[in-house]
Parts: structure tokens; C-alpha cells; sequence
């Protein structure tokens, strides 16, 4: 939900069904995990993906039926073609998916689509309950919204403990189930990662957009005022001129969700920011710099005091080693390195 939660609310706002699609369980090897999901409208448009392909298409021509019948169904797909001649799919596996059938403005699903959307706008992490009965023809959905002090959005089947349990089995096994026999399907809405960049020169303007496109919307940090300007980061949740980099995360409650790329104009700002971004508990700390820069700031770094383990978090030189050249190839590499630790991460 959380990938498509903004044009789920957005077609609940019109008259028109949709179907949500939720790759549910998945065995052997598929194009997604479980739990990735896909909106189709009724005029056959979708948001979000499942994995793209034949999966994709097959659930797609299968929703398009779940709205014109107007009930909800779970179908599974094997993905396991011989050879690329085959209509199947290549990758392997088997797939599992709820479709949901979503009546014009549902106020259940609007109501839990609304407080997934207000968890992530405050950083809260949230469960999201899907249950349903793969038994029956006609499968009947329901939605319910956990948070972790116990709050409910929409009525629960079940007592809160129960709830909170049904997250630990979900994780482990997939799927859990009801003593009545419906299955649960959970999804955990994170608090959100977000990139701090340091800088907002070259390299910056090109990472800001790609690491907003990954999941990690940017906050970026200069001390010129005529660079740290929010007209050139439209991607960015903020833009801050700061006075001087000897504060520079004041005010921005860094926690292990933020991710520190550190790229500004020149070494002496560098090791500031990155002493100070050490002292934090950030997932990722990542710093540009060449060999001969690093030794030197490696050195500073261990007059101040910091050991080992704080020198083992820095990721410098900053990237994925794919041979970066340009501020674009440099991006890339960035992210795709932030994307390697979130996905590392417990």
C-alpha cells in the first residue's frame, strides 16, 4: 500500500470501482516479493507493479474482470516456462494474488488508506492487515490498520495482542491464519528513509532526484544560499541554507532511517559534517572523496577520538564501484549503494 497509497486515495475520491492486487505468497523465484501490490482502474490503467511481464498482464485481463463482476477472487499463476518459446514465465516459481474488488469510494479502505498516508507523513510505523477467504468463490476482503500503540483503524477481528501476533507469524511464515479460517496478510509500513545530502552542488542536483525515486526523498544542506535553493531540488522534501556546516543536522532528528551523502565543495566541510554525522545513529553515512582525501580524513578522524567501528560505517569512497565518472554515473552508484544497505538491513 504504501507504494501506491496516494492513487488509491485519489480514485476512492471518484465514483469508479477498482480492483487492488497484492502478490500475496510467492515460492521459488519471482519478478516481486510478496506484498507488492498494483491499483487497476476501470478504465484498464494501472499504478504500481507486481513485477511487470506475463504476471503482470495475466492479473491485469484478471482484475479487469473482477470489476465487471464485482467481486473479489485469489488466483495463482505458475511462472516455471521451459523455454523462451513457452507463453509462461521464465523466472521459475509460483505466484499467489488477491484480487480485491473495490467498490466507488469504499469507506473502510479509504479511512485505513488515509491513516497509512498519515503515518508516513509523521514517520510512524504502522501494520496493514489485509484478511480474506481463499476458500470461497466470491472471497470477501477486509482491512485493518495497526499502529504501534495499539491504535486500530477500522474494526479488527481480533483483540490487539492477537493482532501484534499475527505480525510475527505473517513474517515468518508468509501468511497466517484466523481460528475461523481466514488468511491475513500483513504489511509493515516502515518509517520512511530519507537522504540528507550534504551539499548542493553538481553531484546533488543529480542525486536528489534519484534517491526521491528510490524511497529516499532528499533533504539537502549548503551553506550558499544561491545553491541551497528549493527551485532547483523540486524533488527534495526540504532545502536548507544553512549558516555555517558546524551545525548542519540541527533541527533534522537524524535516526537510523536517514541515509548522510556527503558531497559538499570542499575537504575541511566534508570532515566536519562526517564527525558530526558519525555522532548519529544513521543507517548510512556516505562520503566522496579520492584515496589520497580519505587517508588524511581517516586520520583526523582518529585524533577526535573515533575508532574503528565509527571508521567500518563510512562508505568512502561513496558508491557502488561500477566505474562513476560523470555527477549522473555517480548518483547512480550512490543510491544504488543506499539501496544495498536498506535492503541488508533487519
Amino acid at each position: 500500500m504504501r507504494e501506491i497509497v496516494d492513487q488509491v486515495l485519489a480514485e476512492l475520491e471518484t465514483s469508479r470501482p477498482f480492483a487492488l492486487v497484492t502478490l500475496i505468497s510467492e515460492r521459488g523465484s519471482t519478478p516481486r516479493a510478496a506484498g507488492a501490490q498494483m491499483l487497476v482502474r476501470s478504465d484498464g490503467s494501472i499504478a504500481g507493479t507486481i513485477g511487470g511481464g506475463l504476471l503482470e498482464a495475466t492479473m491485469m485481463d484478471t482484475a479487469a474482470a473482477t470489476i465487471c463482476e464485482c467481486r473479489s477472487q485469489v488466483t495463482s499463476l505458475q511462472l516455471a516456462g521451459r523455454s523462451v518459446t513457452d507463453e509462461e514465465m521464465l523466472c521459475g516459481g509460483s505466484a499467489e494474488v488477491l484480487i480485491a474488488y473495490v467498490s466507488p469510494g469504499d469507506p473502510t479502505l479509504d479511512a485505513v488508506a488515509q491513516g497509512v498516508a498519515a503515518a508516513i507523513a509523521a514517520a510512524r510505523r504502522v501494520w496493514l492487515f489485509t484478511f480474506f477467504d481463499s476458500r470461497q468463490d466470491d472471497v470477501e476482503v477486509a482491512y485493518c490498520l495497526l499502529d504501534e500503540d495499539g491504535g486500530t483503524v477500522a474494526t479488527p477481528p481480533c483483540a490487539v495482542p492477537d493482532l501484534r501476533r499475527l505480525v510475527g507469524k505473517v513474517g515468518v511464515h508468509g501468511l497466517a491464519a484466523l481460528p475461523d479460517g481466514r488468511q491475513v496478510h500483513a504489511e509493515t509500513i516502515e518509517r520512511p528513509t530519507r537522504a540528507v545530502i550534504c551539499g548542493a552542488g553538481h553531484v546533488a542536483l543529480a542525486l536528489a532526484p534519484i534517491a526521491a525515486a528510490a524511497g529516499f526523498p532528499p533533504v539537502v544542506l549548503d551553506d550558499r544560499p544561491e545553491f541551497a535553493d528549493a527551485g532547483r531540488f523540486p524533488s527534495a522534501l526540504s532545502v536548507v541554507a544553512l549558516g555555517s556546516f558546524d551545525d548542519a543536522f540541527v533541527g533534522l532528528d537524524l535516526d537510523e532511517h536517514s541515509y548522510v551523502v556527503i558531497v559538499t565543495r570542499g575537504h575541511q566541510h566534508d570532515f566536519n559534517v562526517l564527525a558530526q554525522a558519525l555522532r548519529t545513529p544513521a543507517a548510512y553515512v556516505g562520503l566522496m572523496s579520492s584515496r589520497s582525501k580519505w587517508a588524511k580524513i581517516e586520520t583526523g578522524l582518529r585524533e577526535l577520538g573515533f575508532g574503528d567501528r565509527d571508521i567500518a560505517r563510512i562508505h568512502s569512497p561513496v558508491g557502488l564501484p561500477i566505474g562513476a565518472e560523470s555527477p549522473a554515473e555517480l548518483a547512480v552508484s550512490i543510491v544504488a549503494e543506499m539501496i544495498k544497505v536498506r535492503a541488508e538491513r533487519p
